[in-house]
């Protein structure tokens, strides 16, 4: 399958039609688990699609361009979760042809196929691939100013230096985590370059192209308190540190999964002799290392999670596809080999797990899958009970809870979009559904019958304040392995 070559570049990979092939073939493949998998939307990607409902410049706790995104997708193929994910393959099967051609620009033809092979089969781009989240448009416009960047060094080009601006402003608009690309690159700048390669001239325009795109959504914060703004900088707080060891080993545990656990241990064998190579490796290695050692930090303050470094990775296909193809160290290239298969196999496991929403032959004690499971058959049993009771809304209590009955009891007509709202006794709004679904905010009529959804037995009637609360009855349905999900529903009337 992979063939050595004595010429100048030391590595061939499979032609060109192959290495097309397997990438169309693997998104493909990844199209179909969308349409056949039984696995629900999770609680986030419910939140994009209610996002989607309603196109604005922000949201609560992120940038638009993941909202954007799905309210295209759905507009031509409908309010489907296959629909709503549609985007995750095949923003991957673009970031693989973004790497191809950086590698191949910076390193040689060999090494551009050898990055798109890396990255199409890392299981961030896997399990990516298959749900939507921030930090798939966020890779892509990540690696696209990459490539111009790389670009804009070689020729000291303003005309690069402004696409980069460009679509480093769309990776903005994806995620906040942007800015470790901007942050970095000048660090990079100020240690390797100081107007070597690259001209202050050109540093301003990447700078100020960037803000130009992201100020959209920073006029959007201004308009609405900094919202998102707030909400980022308090996931990042440090001022209740909690100093825990096993974060920081769970967190770089989970960049073996992230990565590959192979290709994860050779990007740390290679990652600190590439800080002294030439101007592209150097620059890879500082847009990929401080992002992990920053995280890692964090995990040891407080709590990170393992997607957060994942803009690293970029870096690191690129990093790798330069030493595999062009040094002669063939123990190197046979851990690479293993490397490469394992996540081959990853992937195939993935997918299989996407298609059939099982774990087989794996058991797991807590199986992770029941959370994205039952959703839609439940909620069409709280339909009929909101149409047999005549209830006016329905009050969930967690985010989590109203972000995926939300989506279920609106996928079809929207007829319930005004009329489901979150119970919370939290004074600052927590999430989106706080800030703008809250029962206590809302008006209300004297007599108004509301249906209470909750998935413990108890409730408190003075939290409501409603008349008398009656239990009506318990709605069920199986999720894994014979694990049942069940809630149980009350309705009472305002006062």
């Amino acid at each position: 399958m992979l063939s050595l070559r004595n010429k100048r570049e030391s590595f061939t990979l499979l032609n060109t039609p192959i290495v097309l092939c397997v990438l169309l073939t693997i998104t493909i493949l990844r199209i179909y688990s969308l349409h056949v998998s039984p696995i629900e939307l999770s609680v986030d990607e419910a939140q994009y699609w209610h996002w989607s409902r309603n196109i604005e410049f922000g949201y609560f706790t992120k940038p638009p361009l993941i909202a954007w995104l799905i309210a295209f997708s759905t507009f031509i193929f409908g309010n489907e979760e296959w629909a709503i994910r549609l985007f995750s393959p095949l923003i991957h099967l673009l970031i693989s042809f973004v790497l191809w051609a950086t590698a191949k620009f910076a390193f040689g033809s060999n090494s551009g196929k050898v990055a798109a092979l890396i990255w199409i089969f890392t299981p961030a781009a896997s399990l990516g691939g298959f749900i939507i989240s921030t930090d798939t448009p966020l890779l892509l416009f990540w690696s696209i100013s990459l490539l111009f960047l790389l670009i804009s060094l070689r020729q000291n080009s303003s005309f690069s230096s402004l696409f980069v601006g460009i679509f480093l402003g769309f990776a903005f608009l994806s995620k906040y985590a942007a800015l470790y690309f901007l942050i970095f690159f000048i660090i990079w700048w100020l240690i390797y370059d100081r107007s070597t390669f690259i001209s202050i001239k050109n540093i301003l325009i990447i700078f100020f192209t960037s803000f130009l795109i992201a100020s959209t959504n920073l006029y959007w914060n201004y308009l609405n308190d900094f919202v998102t703004v707030n909400h980022t900088i308090s996931n990042a707080d440090l001022s209740e540190i909690i100093i825990n060891y096993n974060n920081v080993i769970d967190f770089l545990s989970s960049q073996f999964l992230v990565f590959g656990p192979l290709l994860f241990l050779l990007y740390l064998l290679v990652i600190v002799n590439s800080l002294f190579k030439d101007r592209d490796i150097s620059l890879l290695a500082v847009l990929s290392l401080p992002i992990i050692i920053l995280i890692t930090i964090q995990s040891f303050l407080k709590i990170a999670n393992a997607n957060w470094a994942v803009t690293a990775y970029i870096g690191a296909s690129l990093i790798i596809s330069y030493y595999v193809t062009l040094r002669r160290n063939n123990i190197f290239k046979i851990f690479f080999y293993l490397g490469l298969l394992t996540n081959v196999a990853l992937s195939v496991y993935i997918l299989i797990i996407s298609v059939s929403g099982s774990f087989y032959p794996i058991y797991l004690k807590s199986n992770p899958l029941r959370k994205n499971l039952g959703f839609e058959n439940l909620a069409s049993k709280i339909h009929d009970t909101f149409k047999e009771e005549k209830v006016s809304k329905i009050i969930f209590k967690n985010r989590g809870d109203v972000s995926r009955f939300y989506y279920y009891l609106n996928k079809r007509d929207n007829n319930l979009k005004n009329r489901i709202f979150i119970k919370t006794t939290n004074l600052v709004p927590g999430n989106f559904y706080e800030l703008n679904f809250n029962f206590d905010l809302i008006n209300k009529t004297k007599g108004e019958k509301i249906l209470i959804v909750k998935n413990t037995p108890d409730i408190k009637e003075t939290s409501y304040n409603l008349n008398e609360i009656k239990f009506i009855k318990s709605i069920t349905t199986n999720t894994v392995q014979n694990l049942n999900k069940t809630y149980y529903l009350y309705i009472g009337e305002i006062r």
